[in-house]
């Protein structure tokens, strides 16, 4: 038995379409609506519905696996948010521990960032942290930046021709589709016989700094888009007014100072196992506006 969360998230949705295409079998999925699954993959399912941060949830979704996909939600209304990420994990640790699922592949960040605030970076290591203490077999995909993100700002890239961080232009660092992070933790959950633990740095094909996506853009779609970078405070202010709480906001600034200064990847890290380009990635998403980043 393999257990899915967020199986509608953008990664989780292509874990799941890629397990159901190998025919692994059983599968369960934990989601908080079942009507949000597809009719059609529902009947291939097991569907335990709920809040994943009931630890009562997990012990119901966790119990009888065998192999577990852990995709962390995001708490961007968190009061504390690293702290926030780490109760979560320790519940997931609890319950990982409690049903003697043996194997666990999580969706983790890459950069090593080490006692600097980095926001999401250090949040997502101290989930790897607690997971590990659950005496499974763990694979943490250490990945970079998403191509996914970008779909935030797709109105104003394609109605203003600009999109923004609080980040310069000019720094380099991994980009990669989601789509490529699920074919891989499709392929480990699928594949049985690992029982150790470690971290697999996932980066795309090529580190890309956000005017060189900008430029991508304006190849692929035919129109000039820029790059602006934004005042730190101008940023969180920003991310406060969209609802996030000041210690998320103040936490993706962080992150952004941090990845400013370089990511601190492995130089060894296989990027063929990433292989889908920025250029690629557009021409999927160009033909309409994009939905449900």
């Amino acid at each position: 038995m393999v257990t899915i969360t967020t199986p509608t998230g953008k990664i989780g949705a292509g874990v799941l379409r890629e397990l159901l295409a190998r025919d692994v079998s059983p599968l369960r999925v934990l989601v908080r609506d079942r009507r949000t699954l597809p009719a059609v993959e529902q009947d291939r399912l097991a569907i335990v519905e709920g809040d994943l941060r009931r630890p009562d949830t997990l012990r119901r979704a966790f119990d009888g696996a065998t192999a577990l996909f852990w995709c962390q939600p995001d708490c961007p209304d968190a009061v504390d948010y690293v702290g926030a990420y780490e109760e979560l994990a320790i519940s997931a640790r609890d319950a990982i521990r409690a049903c003697g699922v043996s194997r666990v592949v999580a969706i983790s960040a890459a950069g090593l960032p080490g006692d600097r605030p980095a926001g999401p970076i250090t949040a997502l290591h101290r989930m790897e942290s607690r997971l590990g203490e659950s005496g499974a077999a763990c694979r943490f995909l250490r990945c970079g930046s998403f191509y996914e993100n970008l779909l935030w700002q797709w109105d104003s890239i394609s109605t203003q021709g600009v999109f923004s961080y609080c980040m310069p232009g000019d720094r380099p660092g991994p980009q990669l589709a989601t789509a490529d992070i699920a074919t891989v933790a499709a392929r480990l959950l699928a594949t049985p016989g690992w029982d150790d633990r470690q971290a697999i740095p996932l980066l795309g094909p090529e580190d890309l700094s956000y005017n060189d996506m900008a430029a991508e853009l304006t190849r692929e779609l035919g129109r000039p888009v820029r790059y602006e970078a934004m005042p730190p405070g101008a940023y969180a202010d920003l991310l406060v007014s969209m609802g996030q709480s000041e210690d998320a906001a103040r936490g993706l600034v962080n992150m952004f100072e941090y990845l400013a200064h370089g990511y601190q990847t492995d130089a060894a890290a296989d990027r063929s196992l990433t292989p889908t380009t920025l250029a690629q990635w557009i021409r999927l998403h160009a033909a309409g506006r994009p939905v449900n980043p």
